[in-house]
C-alpha cells in the first residue's frame, strides 16, 4: 500500500524527472515523465483475472437496487460459461456481439465472457432511438445482441430498420424488475451461465492484435464510427494506470482492504469499459451498479456501501458540489474522485472539495475513444485542477498547428496529438477516416485545442470545431461556461457561436437558472465584467431547464445550434 506521504514524495520526484526530460525534448515532443511500465502480451480476460485467486470470496459486482451480487471466483466462472455457451450457439471468433443495456451487475460478465470467446463486443447506448441503433447495427453486423426485456421492443424495431438478411441471436439479461419474462424467440442469459455448462474444453485462442471491443465515436467530425481496439490497446492502457503508483487510483484488494466503486458512469462508454471497469476488476475492487442516476438512490448507495473511489463526469461533481441533499455522511469514506470526458474549472472542483472529506484527491484524466481512452492524467497530490496532467506512461504528446501540422513549442496553442500503444487499430471499414486521424508517423490527431506549460502539464482549451471566431479572435466556450457556472444563481450553462454580420460569430449562452428571477441582462453584465469585449455574450442568453449532454457529460452543442 502507498501512503499519502509516499505519493507526495513521488510527486516531487516526478517534478524533477519532468524538468530533466523537458530539457532534452526534441522537436517539442514530450514523453511521459512517469516511468515506462511493462506492457503485458495478455488477452483482456487473462489480464483482468490474473490475480483473482488472491480475492476469490470478495464481492466483485453488486446491483445497487436488488442486492444481486457475484463474488470474484463466481464471476470468473460465469464468464467461462457464457463464453462456452456463445461458441456452442454458433458465434465464431471475430464475429460481433452488441450490448444494448444500462449498467447491471451482469454487464461485466457479458463483456468479458464474449471477449474470452474471441468475439468482438460493441457497446451501444441503450437510450439511443431505434434509428440510431439501426445505423450502428448495419455498420457492425452483429451475430448476437444482449439486452433487457424492457429495451427489447426498441431493439427489435432497430433490427427491422437495419434490414439485414441474417437476424442476430437475441439474449435477454436480467434487469431490476422482479420476475422479468423471457420473450418468445430470445434466449435467457441465465440459461447460458447455469450450473452444469461444460467449460473444460474451452480456451481463448486469439492473439493480442485481435479486436476486443468496438465502441463508437464521431472522432473529430461526422457520424459515429466503430473504433477497433485490440487486446493490446486495452491491456496497455490498463497497465499504464494500474502499474504507475503516481496515477493509480485504487489499491489491490489484499487482506481486509477492498476499494468500493459506485458505478454511475455508463459501462457502454469506453471510459466506463477500460479505465473504470476492466482496470479496477484487475485490482479486486467492489462495483455497485445503478441502471440510471437518481439522487436518492445514489445517496443511499454512497452511504450503505461506503464508497471509497468515484469515477465521474463533470455533471456529477457539479451535482455533489451544489445539491442541497448532499450530506457529509454520504462522502465520508471517499479517498479519490476521478473525472474525465469534459472540462471542469478549478472553481468547480474547489466547491466540491468544500463538501468532501479532508485530503480527498480529485484527479482529472484526458483521453478519447480512439486512445482506449486514456492519454494524460493528473498525479496524486496535485492541486492543479485546470490541467489534464501529464502523458500516461509509454506515451508521447505534442502540440501542432491545426492547419500546417508543424510542431509548436511550450505555451503555444494548437491541436493535441499523441502516440503510444493505446492508439486504436483504426475505424471499422473506414481506412480514409483512419488516415485522417492517425498520420503516417503514428500520431493520433485528437481534434482538441490545447497547450502545455513549462512543467509539461497539458491543458485542454476546447474542441477545434467548437471554437467561436469573433472578428478573427478565438473564443473557447469552456472558458465562458466556467464563468457562468460561478454565478450564484446559475446551475449549469453552455455556450455556442451564432452567426453575426459584422463579427462573423458571437457567443450565445444557454443557462439553467437556480431561480426564475435572474434576467438576460443580469447574465450579460456578470460575464462582461470578467472578459474581454469580444468574448461578451452578444449573441444573447437563452434559458433552459437542462443543458443537453451525452452520457459521458459532453455538451451536445449541435442540439443547441438547432434551437
Amino acid at each position: 500500500m502507498h501512503s499519502r506521504a509516499g505519493f507526495l514524495r513521488s510527486g516531487l520526484r516526478l517534478i524533477c524527472r519532468q524538468q530533466q526530460r523537458l530539457a532534452t525534448v526534441s522537436r517539442h515532443i514530450l514523453k511521459s515523465p512517469l516511468p515506462d511500465v511493462e506492457l503485458p502480451t495478455l488477452s483482456v480476460p487473462e489480464y483482468v483475472w490474473q490475480h483473482v485467486d488472491q480475492w476469490p470470496n470478495k464481492v466483485a459486482l453488486e446491483c445497487g437496487v436488488t442486492g444481486r451480487h457475484y463474488r470474484y471466483a463466481e464471476a470468473r466462472e460465469l464468464c467461462r460459461r457464457f463464453a462456452a455457451s456463445l461458441r456452442r450457439a454458433g458465434l465464431q471468433p471475430g464475429s460481433t456481439l452488441v450490448t444494448v443495456m444500462p449498467n447491471t451487475a451482469e454487464w461485466p460478465i457479458i463483456l468479458l465472457g464474449a471477449i474470452e470467446a474471441g468475439i468482438v463486443v460493441s457497446t451501444f447506448n441503450p437510450n439511443f432511438t431505434a434509428d440510431e441503433l439501426s445505423r450502428q447495427l448495419r455498420d457492425c453486423e452483429p451475430k448476437a445482441i444482449v439486452t433487457l426485456s424492457t429495451v427489447l421492443p426498441k431493439v427489435q424495431k432497430a433490427i427491422a430498420l437495419a434490414a439485414r438478411q441474417v437476424k442476430p441471436l437475441i439474449v435477454i439479461a436480467p434487469g431490476i424488475e422482479p420476475g422479468s419474462h423471457i420473450p418468445t424467440g430470445t434466449v435467457d442469459f441465465r440459461e447460458m451461465i447455469r450450473d452444469g455448462i461444460d467449460t473444460s474444453d474451452f480456451r481463448f485462442t486469439g492473439n493480442a492484435e485481435d479486436t476486443a471491443v468496438l465502441p463508437y465515436s464521431s472522432g473529430t467530425t461526422g457520424f459515429p464510427k466503430g473504433v477497433m481496439l485490440s487486446h493490446r490497446n486495452i491491456v496497455s492502457n490498463i497497465a499504464q494506470h494500474n502499474d504507475s503508483p503516481e496515477i493509480s487510483t485504487c489499491e489491490p484488494a489484499l487482506g481486509s482492504h477492498q476499494d468500493v466503486l459506485p458505478v454511475i458512469m455508463p459501462f457502454f462508454h469506453i471510459y466506463g469499459i477500460s479505465i473504470m471497469l476492466l482496470s479496477k476488476l484487475a485490482q479486486g475492487v467492489k462495483f455497485v451498479t445503478l441502471p440510471r442516476f437518481e439522487p436518492n438512490s445514489f445517496f443511499k448507495l454512497l452511504e450503505e456501501h461506503q464508497a471509497t473511489v468515484l469515477y465521474s463526469a463533470p455533471p456529477l461533481i457539479l451535482f455533489l458540489a451544489s445539491h442541497p441533499g448532499v450530506r457529509p455522511k454520504y462522502l465520508q469514506s471517499l479517498r479519490r474522485v476521478v473525472y474525465a470526458a469534459a472540462p471542469l474549472g478549478s472553481l468547480d472542483v474547489e466547491r466540491f472539495l468544500r463538501r468532501a472529506p479532508p485530503n480527498t484527491d480529485v484527479l482529472q484524466g484526458y483521453g478519447m475513444t480512439e486512445a482506449s481512452p486514456s492519454v494524460s492524467h493528473t498525479v496524486i497530490g496535485s492541486t492543479n485542477y485546470d490541467s489534464v496532467g501529464v502523458p500516461v506512461p509509454n506515451t508521447e504528446m505534442k502540440i501542432v498547428d491545426a492547419e500546417t501540422r508543424t510542431d509548436l513549442p511550450q505555451g503555444e496553442m494548437g491541436e493535441i496529438c499523441l502516440r503510444g500503444p493505446q492508439v486504436m487499430k483504426g475505424y471499422l471499414n473506414r481506412p480514409d477516416a483512419t488516415a485522417e486521424m492517425i498520420d503516417r508517423d503514428g500520431w493520433l490527431h485528437t481534434g482538441d485545442l490545447g497547450y502545455y506549460d513549462k512543467e509539461g502539464h497539458f491543458y485542454v482549451v476546447d474542441r477545434l470545431k467548437e471554437l467561436i471566431k469573433v472578428k478573427g479572435f478565438q473564443v473557447a466556450p469552456a472558458e465562458l461556461e466556467e464563468i457562468l457556472r460561478s454565478h450564484p444563481d446559475i446551475d449549469d450553462a453552455a455556450v455556442i457561436g451564432v452567426p453575426d454580420e459584422r463579427a462573423g460569430e458571437v457567443p450565445r449562452a444557454f443557462v439553467v437558472p437556480k431561480r426564475s428571477q435572474i434576467s438576460e441582462e443580469d447574465v450579460k453584465k456578470y460575464v462582461a465584467e470578467k472578459v474581454s469585449e469580444y468574448k461578451q455574450l452578444k449573441g444573447g442568453v437563452k434559458f433552459l431547464t437542462s443543458v443537453p449532454k451525452s452520457p459521458s457529460g459532453k455538451i451536445l452543442r449541435r442540439l443547441l445550434k438547432s434551437q
